[in-house]
């Protein structure tokens, strides 16, 4: 899918400042004992933790991705994270459970959907199964974007764009969903209705890539034409 950048034709959502202001006032937020003493210092402590939590979730997410990519049995590669039949993904969970005594499904829904993550290897490490991550590091690709950028695009064709975007913009978080949002609207506009922006009370915000739109009992989010002036 080629893709294509548009400018802003519709008012931002998560960025805009009145709703911000509206919904959760700085001022007004303090921590328990005030203990960090301000919010200067909460909100880095929490960036820090965060940011580190990522980068070891993701280096993770490589080793346990490249080691069940190995399995074999009866002289057959298991190469998908589901659907290989149910013969060989029957084996594997057998061998997961009582063989390595732990439950492969619950890695792959921990850290924020790791299925999702996943899905991003191949593109990052086009060579990801003939290296080593126990022997070579497979670095994060990006300095400035966070793993919730890549779960919000997981499903769209054009993702690397859009990464790659955010990534030289410096994209914040709510920055890019307004950006993708505003992307997606103006796609939808000129294409027909492809993307939904699903935002879900039991999970975070993502793109659904669809193009038989088809209702669905989970929300979705649409922005406003901006107003000229």
């Amino acid at each position: 899918m080629k893709y294509k950048r548009y400018d802003r034709e519709y008012e931002k959502v998560f960025t805009n400042e009145k709703v911000i202001k509206k919904r959760c006032k700085l001022e007004e937020i303090s921590s328990f004992n005030n203990v960090p003493k301000d919010n200067t210092e909460y909100i880095g402590l929490l960036r820090e933790t965060i940011g580190g939590m990522q980068k070891e979730v993701f280096d993770y997410m490589v080793k346990y991705m490249w080691l069940v990519r190995r399995f074999c049995y009866k002289g057959k590669r298991r190469k998908n994270l589901s659907a290989n039949g149910i013969h060989m993904d029957g084996a594997f969970g057998v061998f997961m459970r009582n063989f390595v005594g732990f439950e492969g499904r619950l890695m792959l829904n921990t850290f924020g959907s790791g299925g999702k993550i996943a899905g991003y290897l191949d593109d990052f490490f086009p060579n990801f199964d003939e290296g080593n991550p126990f022997e070579e590091h497979y670095e994060y690709p990006y300095k400035n974007i966070t793993l919730e950028h890549l779960i919000l695009v997981y499903q769209m064709p054009e993702r690397l764009d859009l990464l790659n975007d955010a990534e030289n913009a410096k994209m914040s978080y709510t920055k890019f969903l307004d950006f993708v949002l505003n992307y997606i609207s103006c796609y939808n506009e000129e294409h027909g209705e492809e993307y939904i922006f699903i935002f879900s009370s039991a999970f975070m915000p993502y793109i659904k890539f669809t193009k038989n739109y088809e209702a669905t009992k989970t929300s979705s989010v649409r922005s406003r034409k901006k107003r000229v002036l």
